[in-house]
């Protein structure tokens, strides 16, 4: 081929491409090639959660997730109005080493959502899970509470869920459950996935009977996979803390029940309470190095 012939194909190989580029194109390959260099998570395989959460999005819980291998965290987005991905606290903490999984939240109308606002993101968790497998599930946010409480109706739950499940019908959902309260009389029968099992209040009361009401709500849900949550300090005009005997008595046996595969995962509240008192990350700590699921 002459020269200049060379030269000129060269030339139209360059505009070519520069052509699509600018258009926002991309090599047919790029999108295989992005997609094998992100991790490829799987919630029902994953062996366990070791989890926090953490609902200050000016908190960094890096050091605590090194300190106590936190693979999963609670995060804390406002009600979808068009931010981009990256502008979102769930990819934050996705950044952080040792983070594979973030739980999404619809918040309590009774703070400030309505229905809209709850549906509208439901529908844009669903989306993003889509791209992004680190997003373990949605949280519903007490869930029978807000009912209880007047804040919502059964139906709009269900018109949330079945939000969420048409955009991306394989979206983990999961609902609080707290024993203690007598929510077992309810039902749960909604197309949810996972449930918490909540110990709020921290009386002394309580915690003596945390295992019976682990009992009674692991009971409740046999065949969905359960995390166990515990509060540092709760209560009504500010709580109270829990003492080293009943965090190691109540956490402990979490940690047994997680070994025993009874449960799925164990939750800490919060990030920013282990912060202010670190002596229940020295306790913490030591009886996560018994954890054989991870």
């Amino acid at each position: 081929m002459p020269q200049h012939s060379r030269t000129t194909l060269l030339l139209l190989t360059l505009a070519l491409v520069l052509s699509v580029t600018a258009c926002g194109g991309e090599r047919p390959d790029a999108a295989d090639e992005r997609a094998a260099a992100s991790p490829k998570h799987n919630f029902t395989e994953e062996p366990c959660f070791i989890s926090m959460w953490n609902h200050r999005r000016d908190l960094d819980p890096s050091e605590l997730v090194a300190e106590l291998g936190v693979n999963h965290i609670w995060s804390h987005d406002d009600a979808y109005n068009g931010q981009e991905w990256e502008e979102t606290h769930m990819y934050r903490l996705l950044q952080i080493p040792g983070v594979d999984y973030v739980m999404a939240k619809i918040e309590r109308a009774a703070w400030g959502w309505d229905h809209e606002m709850s549906l509208r993101h439901a529908k844009w968790v669903a989306g993003l899970s889509k791209e992004h497998p680190g997003i373990a599930g949605m949280y519903l946010n007490d869930f029978y509470d807000e009912v209880e409480d007047g804040y919502r109706t059964e139906k709009q739950w269900r018109e949330i869920i079945d939000a969420a499940k048409s955009i991306n019908p394989d979206l983990k959902l999961w609902v609080p459950h707290y024993p203690h309260r007598d929510q077992g009389r309810h039902a749960f029968d909604f197309d949810i996935d996972g449930v918490i099992l909540n110990l709020w209040g921290n009386e002394p009361e309580l915690m003596d009977r945390a295992k019976e009401h682990l009992a009674a709500g692991l009971a409740h849900h046999p065949d969905r996979p359960v995390i166990a949550g515990l509060y540092l300090r709760s209560g009504m005009d500010g709580g109270r803390w829990l003492t080293e005997d009943e965090f190691r008595f109540v956490y402990g046996h979490y940690v047994d029940m997680l070994n025993a595969g009874q449960l799925k995962g164990v939750r800490i509240f919060a990030a920013y309470q282990l912060k202010e008192r670190p002596e229940y990350i020295e306790w913490a700590k030591e009886m996560l190095e018994s954890v054989t699921c991870r």
